[in-house]
């Protein structure tokens, strides 16, 4: 049995190592061939640049020659200055079309500048091209730049004789446009592409440059050992160009992409180099070390079950049915403290209801029975023969208003706290303050209450009290400060200029004004619509880690005078 738990034990090391060993593999190739598609994109568009680079140069070029085709050597010259602009460009050929009976005549004048000049082909035994009348057509080489390159025709070759060559002629004389042909010069050094165009104002001559593959490719971007080749579809598998393979290549992720312009189509296959480096080994190394720990747990635990299978099988179940009683007392424990937090946000919510409402019956209600106690005494200025009915309903309503009002302003002493009630605005600030406890947090906070504060109407004093408390709250949860300052102050009061200051600012973290309607803002928002309700203004000043403050600023000189203040208790 024990060997049967080893074999166990090692199939199943064996298993997860393969399956982890493939995925992390699986994710190396697949990044891998992830960056081998980006390299083939940035190649693609490296190729259509200096395509379309070049074959802008050949019609720049070919505007040259026909101003200067009458004067080789200046056109040479002139050629050679633009040459430089496509890297890609190996080499320029001028070549022009000729009949049998116009060769004397262009050898002799070629001779003027080139004595040594003489129409040729290939070789001594190469028929020359003829048209469909058939009458033998030449086109010689009559210039070809750079001068001094090594591997330069001789002038008076004839490239129409080489077959790579021959369909991109016939193409470029035809269509008047760029033609490129296949692939040549594969046997004697570094294969090249040509691309010809023929003089739109001179069909007979034809404009040709030849393009190295690995500068249309540009293959500095590719890592080392990387394979690239460059097919054209229309001559088969004729490879452009070919990198040098590396000895720590394992193995090539080949991925073939079709490239080009409208006028040039390449099949670009990038075989991809895959080394050792290439791997996660440190990834492979943990996963290793994990399964083997694993693999070797698993083994132990198959031997402890199966030498405790008999033996504590009673004790197994013991601590199974205690295991059952404790989750089971887990979970009434959960359940009884979800029931406190449930009591504690009932209780949470009704309080702020309360609060809620009384604000409502004083903003809403309070407002609506004074209008209407103000449109019956109106009535009864209108009207004031107590014989009429319009006055005598209008007495009805004042009184019913006043009935009502009565009633709402009891029941707004009910719902608000008795604090103010029993101790008057400043010593209810300075109750509420020290029941905060604010010294234990460790913030110091300055109180100043200054002015005849214990004068004014109710409306100011429950509102004052709770924006006292929102910013106290503030503080405590959201401001992380050390300092604080609260200074409640009247001044002039029963004067014109009488008004109602209130600064509450610390040195906390701050926040940003903008965005004060987020979650634990809405508190602020309350402050700023009870300070439009007193017919003041609310001024937030504050920015991360630069502290807060807000100003406060309510004129009373306009506000009813007061009808029911409550005098301090200390009085």
């Amino acid at each position: 049995m024990l060997g049967s738990h080893k074999l166990t034990a090692l199939l199943l090391w064996i298993l997860l190592t393969l399956m982890l060993l493939g995925l992390l593999v699986q994710l190396d190739l697949s990044g891998l061939s992830r960056h081998q598609g980006a390299l083939l994109t940035s190649l693609e568009q490296r190729l259509n640049q200096r395509l379309n680079k070049t074959e802008q140069l050949l019609h720049h070029m070919a505007t040259l020659t026909a101003r200067g085709s009458h004067n080789l050597s200046s056109l040479s010259q002139a050629l050679e200055e633009v040459l430089p602009l496509s890297p890609a460009i190996h080499r320029v050929h001028l070549q022009q079309r000729v009949t049998e009976d116009e060769i004397s005549a262009l050898e002799r004048q070629m001779r003027l500048q080139h004595p040594d000049f003489l129409l040729h082909g290939l070789s001594a035994i190469t028929p020359a091209n003829t048209e469909t009348s058939g009458v033998a057509i030449y086109q010689p080489v009559i210039l070809a730049l750079p001068a001094g390159q090594e591997d330069l025709p001789p002038l008076g070759t004839d490239l129409s004789l080489i077959p790579a060559l021959k369909a991109a002629i016939t193409t470029a004389h035809n269509r008047q446009q760029v033609a490129y042909s296949d692939v040549f010069n594969q046997g004697r050094g570094e294969p090249l592409i040509a691309a010809f165009l023929a003089l739109p104002q001179d069909p007979s001559l034809l404009l040709s440059a030849a393009l190295r593959g690995r500068d249309l490719l540009d293959t500095e971007i590719l890592p080392q050992g990387s394979r690239v080749s460059l097919t054209l579809p229309q001559s088969g598998t004729q490879t452009l160009w070919q990198n040098t393979a590396s000895e720590s290549v394992l193995f090539y992720l080949p991925r073939q992409q079709a490239v080009g312009n409208s006028r040039l189509q390449l099949d670009l296959l990038l075989e991809y180099p895959v080394r050792l480096s290439d791997f996660s080994w440190g990834l492979v190394l943990i996963t290793l070390v994990l399964n083997t720990s694993g693999s070797l747990l698993f083994y132990a635990w198959l031997r402890q079950r199966q030498a405790a299978a008999t033996s504590h099988l009673e004790k197994l179940e013991i601590q199974r049915l205690k295991q059952h009683l404790q989750t089971h007392s887990e979970e009434l424990q959960q359940q009884l403290q979800e029931n406190q937090r449930l009591t504690h946000r009932i209780l949470d919510i009704q309080e702020r209801e309360r609060r809620h409402l009384a604000q409502e019956l004083h903003d809403e209600l309070g407002q609506c029975l004074t209008a209407i106690r103000t449109d019956a005494r109106m009535l009864l200025q209108d009207h004031p023969d107590s014989g009429d009915s319009v006055n005598h309903h209008a007495e009805s309503i004042d009184a019913i208003a006043r009935h009502i009002y009565d009633v709402t302003y009891d029941l707004m002493r009910a719902l608000r706290p008795t604090l103010l009630d029993d101790l008057g605005l400043v010593d209810a600030v300075r109750e509420l303050v020290r029941s905060q406890h604010l010294e234990r947090q460790g913030v110091q906070l300055e109180l100043t209450l200054k002015g005849a504060l214990n004068d004014m109407e109710e409306r100011l004093n429950i509102n004052l009290y709770r924006m006292i408390q929102e910013a106290l709250t503030n503080i405590q949860r959201h401001a992380g400060c050390t300092e604080a300052q609260i200074r409640l102050q009247r001044t002039d009061a029963d004067e014109p200029s009488d008004r109602l200051e209130l600064d509450v600012s610390d040195n906390g973290c701050g926040f940003d004004t903008a965005i004060i309607s987020r979650k634990g803002r809405f508190g602020v928002l309350g402050m700023q619509a009870r300070a439009k309700a007193l017919g003041g203004e609310l001024i937030i000043d504050s920015q991360p880690g630069g502290g807060t403050r807000l100003r406060l600023r309510i004129p009373l000189a306009a506000a009813v005078a007061p009808t029911a203040s409550t005098p301090s208790a200390a009085g």
